[in-house]
């Protein structure tokens, strides 16, 4: 009997972790994904305007910044070296 309610405990520890492991994972893939250009870019004119990236809250706080030429619009190259920051 004692190995019995040993063996319950356990099983019933390893979904309790399971379920856990698999509620952080997807937090973690939810911070990390944003939107891609050809998404961002509704009016597919082959660049991002602000209203455009307002669509993506990081990409809008950091937009000033990618905007490396100061035209107001992110091109997809301005946009891409986000990435590797």
């Amino acid at each position: 009997m004692t190995r019995f309610l040993a063996l319950i405990a356990a099983t019933l520890l390893a979904f309790a972790a399971q379920a856990g492991d698999n509620k952080d994972k997807s937090h973690e893939t939810g911070m990390k994904s944003t939107a891609t250009f050809d998404a961002l870019d509704k009016n597919a004119d082959s660049q991002i305007s602000k209203t455009e990236a307002s669509a993506d809250g990081k990409l809008s706080d950091s937009f000033a910044t990618l905007d490396t030429n100061g035209d107001g619009y992110l091109s997809k190259a301005e946009f891409l070296a986000k990435s590797k920051t």
